[in-house]
């Protein structure tokens, strides 16, 4: 009787191990380390590497231990579809059909005198984020040799040595969500000096425009994902310099204003409100003493507004603009302590309480965190927000807090600062600018610059804490918002970049980076 119990269980156990093997053999599996490498976008290489690419990253990637699925086997699978043209979602699909967990996509584009590459590695299991590659090269041999490295970092991601993961609540981020974000688009702007962008519905149709300034000439664009669609201009005369535009609906009306700070000449704040009407940009207010800036506060986009001084860079407290019944309004904000400059500062929930801290900027560019009683909480040594947005003031010698100086004033204007929550846990993120310059960044009054980028920071109980950031960008940042540019449904960072020396007369880039797929 054991016997027969015994060859019983014994059949049952060869029966239950024969129909896994043969499960496994008709279910389809994944390969965990095999990858599937798609044909990567360049522009600006040479024909022969742009061709040879694929090889040399290949070759690279099995050096390092890391099958990758052969040419011919990618292509066959690939048949028709464009690989420049996927989305995230269609090259999953794709890897899923050749049976591979790991599918990688990317660029190599040369920006200037630098060659960015950029590649994405995509989970076709979706049990783990995306992971990001990226690295700058100053000219081809220099990307061929640095192929090496991205295949060790690739191997990285793939293998799960240096998981990118998001942080639990309360805690900052084990590793970068992305190493360096790199830019999804590029909008070139030959022989024009763009200074300043803001993104939002001016004409209450529930899409958001772009609206660009140059030193006297402003426009508004729609996003229709082939390009940029002119919708209204407006222009003052050559005697007026742009310094910064606003979007913020003033009177509640669905419409967004358009407010822009401004300087003449003779060194005084021309600043002034725009409204779209029709097809036409009207000017409802005009010949403000004003500098203005939008800023997130209490989940919604307010303008606020500080005079300037005779002879100092800024007086008064920060006021609130609002319009009814076609008049201007400006309401002090009181509870705004240790801010002085309504250009240098930022509110958010950085830590996660109720009430929000301060980010502000102080008169070297050194990040400070306050309470809101204006106590500081941290202070930082790196500057940020330095650029090359500035006019003169040819009648005032002094400084900026009203000192005699021996040269007439020049004021920079400081980049703004966002503060978003890409992540959804309740702990703001603070978003800033930082350009590099070579030449004049605090006391100077020319200014030479290398290149920007774009840092995220989070607040880790005791300081703040780089989160991620953008790639390097060629030339001077000038200004850079969130705000969902193109319509589909998801925010992203927009930046304008001037690239060549002495302004005036360069050329100016609008570049998008993609923060959510």
């Amino acid at each position: 009787m054991m016997s027969f119990k015994k060859g019983v269980m014994v059949r049952r156990i060869l029966a239950i191990a024969l129909g896994i093997w043969f499960f496994s053999l008709i279910s389809p599996s994944f390969s965990q380390v095999e990858v599937l490498l798609l044909p990567m976008r360049t522009s600006g290489l040479s024909p022969s590497l742009s061709q040879e690419l694929w090889e040399l990253i290949s070759t690279r990637l099995i050096s390092e231990g890391i099958p990758v699925v052969e040419r011919s086997v990618m292509e066959r699978f690939l048949g028709r579809l464009d690989p420049e043209a996927l989305n995230e979602d269609q090259a999953r699909l794709l890897g899923k059909k050749v049976g591979v967990r790991w599918v990688l996509i990317g660029k190599a584009i040369r920006i200037g005198g630098v060659i960015s590459l950029d590649v994405k590695i995509l989970d076709v299991t979706l049990s783990s984020s995306p992971r990001a590659v990226y690295a700058q090269f100053p000219d081809e041999g220099a990307l061929v040799s640095g192929l090496k490295g991205i295949a060790s970092q690739i191997k990285e991601r793939v293998l799960g040595q240096r998981e990118i993961s998001l942080r639990s609540k309360g805690t900052l981020r084990a590793q970068l969500l992305y190493q360096a974000l790199g830019y999804s688009k590029l909008l070139r702007f030959p022989g024009k000096f763009i200074k300043g962008l803001s993104i939002g519905d001016v004409n209450g149709d529930g899409q958001n425009e772009l609206v660009l300034i140059e030193p006297y000439k402003l426009s508004v664009y729609r996003d229709t994902g082939e390009g940029l669609k002119l919708v209204a201009e407006f222009e003052k005369p050559s005697t007026y310099n742009f310094l910064n535009v606003n979007l913020s609906d003033l009177d509640g009306d669905g419409r967004a204003e358009i407010a822009v700070s401004a300087s003449i000449e003779e060194g005084d704040l021309r600043s002034f409100i725009l409204k779209l009407k029709g097809n036409e940009l009207k000017e409802i207010k005009g010949n403000l003493n004003r500098y203005f800036r939008s800023l997130r506060l209490g989940g919604r986009k307010v303008l606020l507004s500080q005079a300037i001084g005779p002879d100092r860079d800024y007086v008064g407290g920060i006021e609130e603009v609002r319009l009814e019944k076609g008049k201007l309004i400006f309401k002090s904000l009181r509870d705004l302590k240790g801010v002085e400059w309504v250009l240098s500062f930022a509110v958010g929930r950085f830590s996660g309480t109720e009430r929000p801290e301060i980010a502000r900027l102080n008169e070297l560019g050194e990040l400070e965190i306050l309470n809101p009683e204006g106590e500081r909480l941290w202070k930082g040594s790196k500057k940020y927000g330095a650029s090359d947005n500035y006019f003169d003031r040819p009648k005032v010698f002094a400084d900026a807090k009203g000192m005699p100086a021996g040269m007439p004033r020049r004021i920079y204007l400081p980049l703004r600062m966002e503060v978003v929550d890409l992540d959804n846990d309740g702990y703001e993120e603070l978003l800033l600018g930082e350009n590099q310059f070579t030449l004049g960044e605090t006391f100077e009054r020319v200014r030479l610059y290398n290149a920007g980028k774009i840092v995220s920071l989070l607040w880790d109980g005791l300081a703040m804490a780089e989160a991620w950031r953008t790639q390097d960008i060629p030339g001077c940042i000038f200004d850079f918002e969130v705000g969902d540019v193109d319509n589909d449904g998801l925010v992203e960072l927009v930046l304008v970049v001037a690239d060549a020396p002495f302004f005036k007369r360069g050329s100016s880039n609008l570049v998008v980076f993609e923060l959510y797929e």
